[in-house]
């Protein structure tokens, strides 16, 4: 351990002889933040290797893309079976502890170094869907010619009246492609129920709750990273009520993983706030060979997100990056891995053309290209973490690029 200290700081005294670029470089492999000096990146990079845990075989890392109506997630586990190293153990008996220590160690090394994670469940929904909009009667203009003032009274009832039946609700008639004229009818078949969109503390605590015990614990995940999210966006000044309500959800989504962590319901979890510019710096580089200066243009945010929804359309359809390996088990918990797969495949490749029938449940990539990434990206900073403290920066040169 002391000699193992003694490494570091001596990485430490020799940290401040490297160029900003290069230390800039570092910090982005190891997904910290780029800006500042030398001094700062130097410390930042320092204090997060002396926090640092490798991850053993077995880990599951659940990467969460917050969002209310898009909310997107990815369950990847490091290649290994996490009880290798105590069934090891037991065979070797007492009289190999020293064995037996060497090899957890290379068990750890090996689970950080050159390995391609394997995705157990994929999946985007809407934590509350978004409501049609209910019809309203023309203000000016002419009626048409078979609405009667009998008719607007009941259609102004049916799209007011609260339904006693369930609490929350409210009942209108649904709309269809050809309803310029079309008169709502009180107690016809063709009216539906439709959930209020409630976004108060009391309604969003409750999704969260609902979402992490029903859903996400069962896919029993050792690390969780959440996208963290920001107040303003592009250098604006304002600060967006849905913005607010999106943040308002991250704060109860971390509240109630540490209560749960807390009284031992989620034994051992962990929970990391993952910027998502670090990560598109840091697979833009990787996969996508641009640079981290350009992806920051004047062009706004569609050119990146391109950048990551084509970063993970080449990565499926070569079949690299990531190993499609569904669990039966995880299948009701939001699996289905290989049909999201071959859907985001399909509406990837038909860039602008008509995508397959099937591919049109999924009306947005970027979010499930967005939770996807943020995993990747996620275990294979620990893995260059794991070089950097075993090797120093000259074990990352070969990821390391010129600005």
């Amino acid at each position: 351990m002391r000699s193992s200290s003694s490494d570091r700081n001596d990485n430490n005294n020799d940290t401040p002889k490297f160029t900003a670029s290069q230390l800039k470089e570092v910090a982005r492999l190891c997904g910290k933040n780029r800006s500042g000096t030398k001094a700062v990146i130097t410390s930042r990079i320092t204090d997060d290797l002396q926090e640092f845990r490798p991850l053993a075989p077995g880990t599951r890392v659940l990467s969460i893309d917050l969002g209310i109506r898009n909310l997107a997630y990815s369950l990847l586990e490091v290649p290994g079976n996490r009880h290798e190293i105590s069934t090891n153990q037991t065979a070797e008996g007492g009289g190999g502890q020293r064995r037996t220590r060497k090899s957890k160690k290379e068990s750890d090394l090996a689970s950080s170094v050159s390995v391609t994670p394997i995705l157990r469940a994929w999946e985007r929904l809407a934590l509350i869907p978004k409501t049609p909009k209910p019809i309203k009667a023309k203000a000016k203009g002419k009626t048409t010619k078979n609405k009667t003032k009998k008719d607007a009274s009941a259609e102004h009832e049916v799209l007011g009246k609260l339904d006693p039946d369930t609490a929350g609700t409210t009942t209108i008639t649904t709309t269809t492609a050809a309803e310029n004229d079309a008169v709502v009818a009180a107690a016809d078949s063709a009216t539906t129920t439709v959930s209020i969109e409630d976004f108060s503390p009391l309604r969003l605590s409750q999704l969260a709750a609902d979402l992490i015990l029903t859903r996400l614990l069962t896919l029993r995940p050792d690390i969780i990273t959440l996208e963290q999210q920001r107040f303003r966006s592009m250098g604006g000044s304002a600060v967006f009520e849905w913005t607010l309500r999106v943040n308002s959800l991250e704060s109860m989504l971390y509240a109630v993983f540490t209560t749960l962590e807390k009284l031992g319901k989620w034994p051992g979890g962990r929970l990391e706030g993952v910027v998502a510019r670090n990560v598109l710096e840091f697979m833009a580089v990787q996969e996508g060979g641009a640079e981290a200066a350009s992806i920051w243009n004047k062009k706004g945010s569609m050119d990146n997100k391109k950048i990551k929804k084509d970063i993970v359309g080449r990565m499926l359809l070569a079949g690299e990056g990531v190993v499609i390996n569904e669990e039966k088990q995880d299948e009701g918990a939001g699996g289905q891995v290989e049909a999201v797969a071959r859907e985001y495949l399909d509406k990837w490749q038909a860039k602008g053309r008509k995508a397959k029938s099937g591919a049109e449940g999924l009306k947005k990539l970027d979010d499930l290209a967005d939770c996807l990434l943020q995993g990747l990206a996620f275990i294979r900073w620990q893995e260059n973490k794991r070089r950097l403290l075993d090797g120093g920066v000259e074990a990352l040169q070969d990821q390391m690029v010129d600005e």
